[in-house]
């Protein structure tokens, strides 16, 4: 962890919180609490980027490859997918995305995939692709979306694709979803056996883990942990900012407290959200607030 520091919000143009958290979001608050909220509460997310929409673009193309029948997914069928795909995107593609870095890593990705997988010898699971999950643990609602899930040696395996490359001393996070969606599943009846992250940027790498009791104890505690300080931030309007060697990537560093060596508006004013709105590295889409569980349809 990094340096913390107690900022003061302006949170008159927030939105409520969302009533449910999800492992990506969990680990964009462990990150950094101030982050999360400039994101969930304000409505501030990063703008697309050549690895993002690569990401879209080959977890697209996976998923449709891995719904054929194990003997119809081969190269040329991924290829096909692939240059429907894409084309599909460059017509939405935003202008600000570099279209040519863009294909240069979706074209690593699926070379990588390949090398690192025959997918006729994977086994995947009734409704495992792209599954939708669901739970409450410890009292807090968590949701999410599985990449894939196929049988393994003493049960299932829970797999993500990861379109860049292998970098296992900054996984915690990536485990930690993982865990999750195992956790998630439980509910559901699956006994996950194995969680795997397959990096298909370079380096290429698959690394495969077990899902001990402890490992998923851990996991349980992260999430309630940060749903207790979620709530005492939001109800003081006071947010943590947790500054590291990560913020030289965050769009928010410009206008952070914790960050910038000289001053800058109070966060969720009107000046700060001129100078997110000057940003090309941000947009504001605000989320609409979701209903309380206690006001959702029965």
């Amino acid at each position: 962890m990094g340096e913390e520091s107690r900022i003061i919000v302006d949170d008159q143009a927030s939105v409520p919180l969302p009533p449910r958290w999800s492992p990506s979001s969990l680990n964009t608050f462990l990150k950094c609490p101030l982050s999360y909220w400039w994101q969930y509460a304000q409505g501030w997310r990063s703008a697309p980027t050549s690895a993002m929409e690569a990401g879209t673009l080959v977890h697209g193309v996976l998923e449709e490859l891995m719904s054929l029948p194990p003997q119809e997914r081969t190269v040329d069928r991924a290829r096909d997918s692939y240059g429907i795909q894409a084309a599909e995107l460059a017509e939405r593609l935003d202008p600000r995305v570099d279209a040519a870095d863009l294909r240069a890593r979706a074209g690593t990705a699926m070379t990588s995939y390949f090398a690192l997988e025959d997918p006729s010898t994977v086994d995947v699971v009734a409704d495992g692709l792209e599954h939708r999950v669901e739970a409450e643990i410890g009292g807090v609602r968590i949701t999410g979306s599985v990449d894939r899930i196929d049988f393994a040696v003493g049960g299932v395996r829970v797999l993500d694709y990861k379109t860049g490359g292998a970098k296992p001393r900054y996984a915690e996070a990536y485990w930690r979803q993982l865990l999750l969606y195992s956790r998630m599943l439980s509910e559901e009846g699956l006994d996950v056996a194995e969680i795997t992250l397959m990096y298909l940027g370079e380096p290429a790498r698959v690394l495969s883990r077990p899902v001990p009791a402890s490992a998923l104890a851990r996991a349980e505690a992260d999430l309630e942990r940060a749903a207790e300080e979620r709530a005492t931030f939001d109800e003081t309007s006071s947010w943590v900012a947790r500054t590291s060697g990560l913020c030289g990537h965050c769009p928010f560093r410009g206008v952070c407290p914790a960050w910038s060596r000289s001053a800058v508006p109070v966060p969720g004013s009107s000046e700060s959200t001129r100078q997110l709105d000057r940003n090309s590295a941000v947009d504001h889409r605000p989320r609409q607030p979701e209903p309380s569980p206690a006001e959702e349809p029965s």
